[in-house]
């Protein structure tokens, strides 16, 4: 298999521009909110998603330090998100200017 059939089997591809492209498969992770995953940690939590809605505090699933983009925001308002939590249930915070 060629590395660029490689790449898009692992759901990585360049789009027309040759810009490196996260497809991610869109499912729920925890019980109740459904997010597209762009990436997953070596034990299969989610380490980077997006979405429209944020994770519900308390879902499993979720890496410690992972992050979440909220794509459905309105101008200037953060879409960057840290879990605080744990991997057993977790609490994205908003990130925000210090």
């Amino acid at each position: 298999m060629s590395m660029l059939g490689w790449l898009r089997k692992a759901g990585i591809a360049p789009d027309e521009h040759g810009v490196t492209q996260f497809i991610g498969r869109s499912y729920k992770v925890g019980a109740t909110t459904t997010v597209l995953v762009l990436l997953k940690d070596n034990a299969g939590k989610v380490l980077w998603a997006t979405g429209t809605t944020v994770p519900t505090d308390g879902e499993a699933g979720y890496s410690k330090g992972g992050l979440f983009v909220d794509t459905d925001v309105a101008a200037g308002t953060t879409g960057l998100y840290v879990n605080v939590g744990t991997t057993a249930a977790c609490n994205f915070d908003a990130v925000v200017d210090a």
